[in-house]
Parts: C-alpha cells; structure tokens; sequence
C-alpha cells in the first residue's frame, strides 16, 4: 500500500524546507506528523483568507506560511509588505527586515511570517493594523557551487540522473534515459537566464505542477489576462513587472491566454526574447527572465495528431509568425513524455535504522524511496541517498532552502552536460 504523506497539495519547496529543518533521522515519523500539523495551521487556503484575518485579531499574534512582496510608498517613506494569501497589500514592515532580506523588493520571499494586530497604527487617516513581527524565508542563504561539484563526483551519470529526477519529486525507475532528459529540460529555463522554450504536451504530463511547485521564482499565468503593464512597465506608476523581477514566466493554457493588446505585447516580447531587454516610454529595462510557453496538443499514436499541418498550430495566430518563433531556444516534444499517474511520483520516507556503508555516502542523510518499491524488497542500492556532508547545525547555517531540488538544480548546471539535453531535443525537433 502506499502511504500518503497528507502534504501532497502544499507546494513542494514549502514541505521539503519543513522536512529537511524539522525531521530528525531518529524520530522521523514523530517529527513529519508535525510538519503536517504545521502545514495545516500555518498554510492558508485562498478560502480561509477572511478567517486567518479574523485569528490575527483576536490572538495578536498569529504564524502563517505565505509570500511575502514589499514595496517602498516614497510619498509616505515608509516600506508596505503585501501578503496576497490574507488579501492585504498594507502590512506594516519595518526597515530592519528589508535590510535583511532585500529580495522582498524583487518580487518577494516564500517563509513563515509572524502577525500581530495593532490597530493603533494610523497612516493617512487610515488604520492599518496587520503588522509583520518576525519572517524566516524558506531560501538557500549561501550557494557554494564548488561543494556541488565535489559531491557530483560521487556518482555514476545514471545515478546522478535519477538523483535528479528526484528532486521534482518524480520516480525515476520506470523512465528511459530520454524521458529522463526531456524532464530535466523542463528545468533548463530556471538555471539558464533569458532561455525562451515551447513545451506542447498532452494533458496530465506535469507541465504546471513542475513551474508551480519547483520555485517560488517561477510565475504561472494560466489562461487569465496578459497585458504589457503587468509584464514589463506599467507607464503610470513606473513599477516594474514579472518579467523584470522573477526568473521564469510562464504561460500555461497558451491558447486561451487572453492577450489584452496582442500586437503590442508580441513586438514588446520579441525585443525581449532577443536582447534581453524591454523599454515602455523612456525606460530600458534589462531583465533575465526565461519565457517559457505551456499548451496542449492532440495526439495519435503517441505522436501529434495529423489534423495538424505544422507544430506550432496550437498557438494563437498573431504567435504564429517567424520573428517570434526565431527566438525561442528550445521545443520541448511533450508527447513523448509519459502521463503521470500515482506510480509516478515519490513519498517522502524515514532512513533506515542504519546508514549504508558505502563511505561516498556518508553524512546526513534523507531518503526518498519509490511508491513501487513499498510492495517489494528494498534495494537500498537502488535509493536515491541526499548526502550533504555536514553536521546538522553547519547545515542549518547554510541553508534555509526553500525551492525543492535547488541542490538538484543547481548541481545540474555544475555536473551535467547541457549539450546532452539540447542535442536529444534538437533530435527530435
């Protein structure tokens, strides 16, 4: 049988960071069941939001996990924080907490945010009561790619692989070499800045769940309105938009975005796509993100179905023009990536009650083992083993990480061989 964590919904970067701070290898079952309970007081639910409001009244004192944006009112000199999941755009930040985490201007940080309640804060004639007390952010502090490298060195490529496929929380045991690759090509445009990819799969083959659950600087636009205020200027306020403060945008549903002025943003994002730079007005922004386009697409005997005269017939027509599609780096073939179904995915489990003896795993550890494999004997040569290489308040020290697989990720770019991916797509392509 397969045992169900009851975290599955929350995103995968909040669980692991909880997880790997909070479970010890001793009492690791005792411990999950913390984390869950955690997650299922802290969390809020776009349908709890009034409730969560309603707690920080009436406690003055309320932890919640959530994002966190701040922005600087000059006309005020004064920083206001907002946390979307509460529905409130004026939390009371102190200056402190911006010095400490800058990236709370850039788009914001995924954490655990203590609120208080003062209602005896008054701007403008105006009462803004909510108030961030403390914030502990679900990011890696310090990166020291060299470590990356020398632990790469421990293993096989195909086991490097798989530790890999791992990371996005997929079990790797059923997959070939190729499929392999092709998923971590999905991964590409958040290691590598300004990659513009394609991906047109079937349904229910991990498209969004990936880019919504990888990283907190990934944003999803599903099917709502795309408009160039909200991507790269907004001319009457000067703010900056997603494009220019996250690492990835992605456009889920691409048929059905709603492109509010479509030539305008298509000439606006082919400038982008090839210099790396947008300009609204007087401003020139220069800006890294990759733009990354979701959809879906019929098939036919696990190919494209022949109703289609050429690949890129699912996008609108005003994208179907050869400026822009010169521009994209990458056409990611999603028919030839397998369904996911429950088999597919990974449980979270305890060690076992002891380690391994081979010594180039050594070190704390935690260990993912296979849905499948819960019905048949462990081999434990066969489990994918995180081995960090420090003691536990070293590591403690240093991570603090939020994005689930950003060791995966990161090590990627360091010890495997891009040109592998992009020659197996252009393959295909």
């Amino acid at each position: 049988m397969t045992v169900n964590t009851g975290v599955d919904e929350f995103p995968r970067f909040v669980v692991e960071y909880l997880i790997d701070n909070y479970c010890t290898e001793e009492n690791f079952q005792e411990d999950l069941q913390h984390v869950i309970k955690r997650l299922r007081e802290n969390f809020v639910h776009g349908a709890e939001a009034e409730k969560i409001r309603h707690q920080i009244r009436e406690t003055r004192n309320h932890n919640i996990i959530a994002n966190l944006e701040v922005r600087l009112q000059e006309t005020e000199d004064k920083y206001w924080g907002t946390i979307g999941a509460i529905n409130e755009s004026f939390v009371n930040v102190t200056e402190s907490l911006v010095r400490q985490y800058p990236m709370l201007l850039s788009g914001g940080m995924w954490g655990t945010i203590t609120l208080t309640y003062d209602e005896t804060e008054v701007h403008n004639k105006k009462i803004r009561p909510f108030k961030v007390m403390e914030f502990t952010p679900f990011q890696i502090s310090v990166i020291d790619l060299n470590e990356y490298i020398e632990n790469r060195k421990q293993f096989e490529a195909d086991e490097w692989l798989d530790f890999l496929i791992n990371s996005i929380g997929l079990n790797p045991e059923p997959m070939t070499r190729r499929e392999k690759l092709l998923y971590l090509w999905r991964l590409v445009p958040m290691i590598e800045a300004n990659c513009n990819t394609i991906e047109l799969a079937p349904r229910e083959t991990g498209k969004t769940y990936l880019y919504r659950n990888q990283s907190y600087y990934v944003t999803v636009l599903s099917g709502g309105r795309a408009t160039p205020a909200s991507l790269f200027i907004n001319n009457a306020t000067g703010k900056v938009g997603i494009v220019g403060s996250r690492d990835v945008v992605v456009f889920d549903e691409i048929a059905n975005t709603d492109f509010t002025d479509p030539k305008a943003l298509v000439s606006i994002m082919q400038g982008y796509m090839q210099d790396a730079k947008f300009s609204r007005g007087k401003k020139e922004i220069l800006a890294f993100a990759s733009i990354v386009l979701v959809g879906n697409i019929d098939t036919q005997a696990k190919l494209p179905h022949e109703k289609y005269y050429h690949l890129f017939e699912p996008l609108p027509d005003f994208l179907q023009v050869e400026a822009f599609i010169d521009r994209l780096h990458g056409y990611l073939p999603g028919w030839e990536i397998p369904k996911i179904h429950p088999g597919s995915l990974v449980r979270v489990q305890p060690p076992p009650p002891k380690p391994m003896a081979d010594p180039t795993h050594s070190g704390v550890y935690a260990q993912v083992h296979f849905l499948h494999q819960q019905q048949n004997p462990v081999n434990h040569r066969e489990l994918a083993i995180f081995s960090r290489h420090r003691e536990r308040d070293a590591r403690r020290n240093a991570r603090a990480s939020a994005a689930t697989g950003i060791l995966g990720i990161y090590a990627a770019k360091a010890g495997l061989k891009l040109g592998e991916i992009q020659k197996s797509g252009r393959e295909t392509a």
